[in-house]
């Protein structure tokens, strides 16, 4: 493999890496639900550690996705959308990298295929930041 060829496809590698612990540890890790409000790694609850929530005492935009991914992971839609309601799309939006990541770095003759989805999935993460904007201004009126 040449020096150019992985430089191009270390940025692939790394978004592919941080995908499959996403997806990896919402399967791994426990849900919550209305009895324990914390998610669970066998059965030790794992903490609030949003710093936002804890200096401000307000929601960050991302408040409660881990939970809903999690929940979302384990089947449990309806519970999901109750912790946030962009878990699910973004565990879409996550599961879509990772395939399209697979394909770009193991299928190569797939590349001139679907290196455009890449331009939609660009642009996709900037529809899901101004989706979150939007829901974390509604969650704080």
């Amino acid at each position: 493999m040449t020096s150019a060829l992985r430089g191009d496809i270390l940025p692939h590698i790394i978004v592919l890496s941080v995908c499959f612990l996403i997806l990896a540890g919402a399967l791994i890790l426990s849900p919550a639900d209305s009895e324990n409000p914390y998610i669970r790694i066998g059965g030790i609850p794992l903490p609030d550690t949003c710093t936002f929530r804890n200096l401000t005492g307000l929601p960050c935009p991302g408040c409660g996705l881990t939970r809903s991914i999690v929940s979302a992971m384990h089947g449990d839609l309806a519970m999901s959308f109750t912790f946030h309601r962009l878990g699910l799309l973004t565990l879409v939006y996550v599961f879509i990298q990772f395939v399209y990541r697979l394909g770009l770095i193991f299928i190569p003759r797939w590349r001139p295929r679907i290196v455009l989805y890449g331009k939609f999935l660009s642009g996709g993460i900037i529809l899901l930041g101004i989706l979150f904007a939007l829901n974390w201004i509604f969650v704080l009126l």
